[in-house]
């Protein structure tokens, strides 16, 4: 009552009170009623019994017909309560009028008249609507035995008249679901065994003779946690409470399924479980794919850790060995930056693998400058995330200290890559040509023990860097992480 209140209100606190509030503020003097303390005894004691009601009613008085109703009749109006109050009943319902019309005369003449699952097309809240009632029409008459309105007694069965329209519609389209259905649509008694399974959930089932099962304890089906799970949702289905559970149970050929399912009372008359109603649906490959992702975040966590201890690493012996915050920034910075490309190239695959063609190709593209000066060669193989992190690594450090100090610091050198694999082994080199003559340092740092070091342990091999006055070489050797595949 109250929404349609609010949704009739024209302005004002009208539309939010209760019709005897209402009757009381409206101002019946304006009306061909008249002023409320001057109604006959009938229409004053006819209102107090409507407004009393819980069930929706109308008085239509006089001769202009004049509209009253009580709460429950708020709602039949819509959007034309409150102003309905006090108005004619053409006013009020000018859509159908000319149905109406004639048996409202006919009630005014003496006539009671009652009328079932009657049709009518509103526009009470501004769209036409079909809808349905039950109503019954009396007159009201006075001590003197005239009739001087009527009273309806109404209620919507549209809900009901249209349900009642739909199950006889849908018997035969309810069976060709069933048989559609992949879902195991079972009835069972209140003792919990078998009486009715649908033809779809015969066939999920794996289930040829009905027969043979029908009568036996559906809980004896499941196993483990899912037996007791089922027991549990029986238990609630008998005290009219739906549930629901997963687990697991074997087709009637032994194969394993995980099933979701619902479990909920089927009601009788007296609004008591009279059946229980079983739908359960295979979900064998949504659970596969959820221990999937669950593996799959425990891997994904693991890697996230390494990935940021590896980060610390890089960032604290960079800090320790820098000459200055600024040159360590830089390289905390190029660094970074290089482990960000190699996590690009993880992404493809889930962080799980790579292909070494890839690694090398990003690792080096910052510093081909000049695209003949740079070369690499090698047959197709996957490395581990870790191994793709590491060899990335090893390049920018490389590269890097190639363009500052060694063959691609001036115009004439070159470095060349290559790898292969052979009798299970991984060997990759770096080999620097044409750049100014090469010095042994007098003291390793981060950069060094990073790719002789770290990167060889995620081979499981060995690093050595040579500084030959030629040019720097680097040979890392090792097991590859993944298998070879054609170029």
């Amino acid at each position: 009552m109250t929404l349609h209140a609010k949704l009739g209100a024209s302005g004002g606190r009208a539309g939010s009170l209760r019709m005897v509030d209402l009757f009381r503020l409206h101002d019946w003097s304006a009306t061909a009623l008249g002023d409320r303390d001057g109604w006959s005894s009938v229409l004053r004691t006819t209102v107090d019994m409507m407004l009393a009601s819980l069930h929706p009613m109308c008085v239509l008085w006089g001769p202009q017909r004049i509209v009253l109703y009580n709460d429950g009749y708020a709602e039949i109006l819509g959007a034309r309560h409150p102003r309905a109050l006090g108005l004619p009943t053409e006013d009020v319902w000018p859509e159908l009028w000319a149905e109406i019309a004639p048996l409202i005369d006919r009630t005014f003449r003496g006539e009671s008249l009652a009328f079932h699952d009657q049709s009518f097309t509103m526009t009470r809240n501004g769209f036409e609507e079909q809808v349905w009632y039950d109503f019954a029409y009396s007159p009201l008459r006075d001590e003197h035995g005239e009739v001087m309105g009527l009273l309806n007694v109404t209620s919507d069965c549209t809900a009901r008249h249209r349900a009642l329209e739909q199950l006889r519609e849908s018997e035969a389209f309810m069976r060709d679901v069933l048989v559609a259905s992949n879902d195991c649509i079972k009835v069972l008694d209140l003792d919990a065994k078998l009486v009715f399974m649908s033809e779809g959930g015969k066939r999920v089932m794996e289930v040829s003779d009905f027969g043979a099962i029908a009568g036996c304890p559906w809980p004896d089906f499941w196993e483990g946690a899912g037996n007791l799970a089922a027991n549990e949702a029986i238990a609630s289905a008998r005290a009219g409470v739906a549930s629901a559970f997963q687990g697991y149970a074997d087709t009637m050929k032994g194969s394993r399924r995980y099933w979701d399912v619902q479990v909920s009372p089927i009601v009788g008359a007296d609004g008591t479980p009279e059946r229980i109603l079983s739908i359960s649906r295979d979900v064998t490959e949504l659970k596969a794919a959820e221990e999937a992702r669950a593996v799959l975040a425990q891997e994904l966590a693991h890697r996230m850790k390494n990935a940021f201890a590896m980060v610390q690493a890089i960032v604290t012996q960079t800090l320790r060995q820098a000459k200055s915050m600024e040159e360590g920034r830089a390289a905390v910075s190029q660094r970074l930056s290089a482990l960000g490309r190699a996590q690009d190239i993880l992404t493809r695959s889930n962080f799980t693998e790579a292909d070494i063609h890839d690694v090398v190709a990003t690792a080096i593209e910052p510093h081909r400058i000049v695209e003949d000066r740079i070369a690499w060669s090698g047959p197709h193989f996957v490395l581990t995330s870790q191994q793709a992190l590491g060899l990335s690594l090893a390049i920018h450090e490389l590269a890097t200290n190639a363009a500052k100090y060694g063959a691609l610091s001036n115009e004439a050198g070159h470095v060349v890559m290559a790898w292969k694999i052979a009798d299970g082994a991984f060997a990759f080199d770096w080999v620097e040509a044409g750049g100014p003559p090469v010095a042994p340092p007098g003291t390793r740092g981060f950069g060094s023990k990073l790719i002789e070091r770290i990167v060889a342990s995620y081979f499981e091999g060995e690093g050595r860097l040579t500084f030959d006055p030629a040019g720097i070489r680097f040979r890392l050797t090792g097991l590859p992480g993944g298998v070879a595949s054609e170029a």
